[in-house]
């Protein structure tokens, strides 16, 4: 038996032995953000997790530094030798609203990315428009570019088979609220664009969490896990004003059935105690869910 082959059984055999509520929690590799890639996936492994968000965020971590050059046949073969799958790169291709980033620019950044995401079976997840809520030409023109480049990156993902998410609504990105946020998503098929909810972000916005992912249940795929306060996103589970019953119960009821992923990128934790309140939230979230699922 191949090597490929030894370690890819393996996983799958650790997989089918986590408890199914386990399973449906997973933990981003931007929680050890300040730690190498190898560190991070040995620790997301000894939480208990089976899957991960590989962090391709340049202004967060460079686990899977952007523009990407590395070989994907190397992030296949060290998650699989830690027992892990890959759920999502959750990156950043660049500011998707702004009239400057040319097609071939954006292309040269996203097909990479895309393969990476193909190697490891993972979805491809990009925030919406630049660092600044405001708009570089006006709201229509904005949305106009941001939908148009959505469709873009899209298409590439499709050429291999890689499903395209879009986290909206995002605290530090153009589309920060629901009003911006719904139009964006009212203007793509969900066959083009599958959606990723990050609770820290909607309430760091001062939107109601609960009342978004009410709304969107049937067309939410991913979900990020954050605590936060209106304008403070950086806040530990169970430390902010997240009401995560409320979340995960509104989604179960509507149909969800994919991974919550603990992105535990908390400025309200010392570093030393950083895999402790991995495990705490991780524990925390797994009961969560089974109390949740059982009702």
């Amino acid at each position: 038996m191949s090597t490929a082959t030894t370690t890819a059984t393996t996983t799958a055999a650790t997989t089918a032995a986590t408890p199914r509520a386990a399973r449906r929690v997973g933990v981003s590799t931007i929680t050890f953000r300040f730690r190498p890639l190898e560190e991070a996936l040995r620790l997301i492994a000894a939480t208990g997790a089976v899957e991960v968000d590989l962090g391709a965020i340049p202004a967060v971590t460079d686990h899977v530094p952007v523009p990407f050059t590395g070989d994907p046949g190397e992030y296949v073969a060290a998650l699989a030798a830690h027992g892990l799958v890959a759920g999502a790169v959750n990156s950043d291709v660049g500011p998707l609203n702004d009239p400057a980033l040319d097609a071939a620019s954006l292309a040269a950044t996203v097909r990479p990315l895309a393969d990476l995401a193909a190697a490891t079976g993972a979805a491809l997840v990009v925030p919406c428009g630049g660092p600044s809520w405001e708009p570089y030409v006006d709201d229509e023109a904005d949305l106009a570019r941001c939908v148009h480049n959505l469709r873009a990156v899209s298409r590439l993902c499709a050429e291999r088979e890689v499903r395209l998410l879009v986290e909206v609504l995002h605290h530090r990105r153009w589309v920060h609220d629901v009003a911006r946020a719904d139009r964006v998503l009212d203007a793509l098929d969900p066959q083009e664009v599958g959606l990723l909810l990050d609770t820290s972000h909607v309430v760091a916005s001062g939107e109601d969490v609960v009342a978004w992912a009410r709304r969107h249940a049937g067309r939410v795929e991913r979900v990020h896990l954050r605590d936060a306060v209106p304008g403070d996103l950086n806040i530990g589970i169970g430390r902010g004003e997240v009401d995560f019953r409320g979340v995960l119960s509104v989604l179960e009821s509507g149909g969800f059935t994919g991974t919550y992923v603990l992105e535990l990128e908390t400025h309200d934790v010392e570093e030393s105690e950083r895999e402790a309140d991995a495990q705490r939230s991780y524990d925390e979230v797994v009961a969560l869910l089974e109390d949740v699922t059982r009702r």
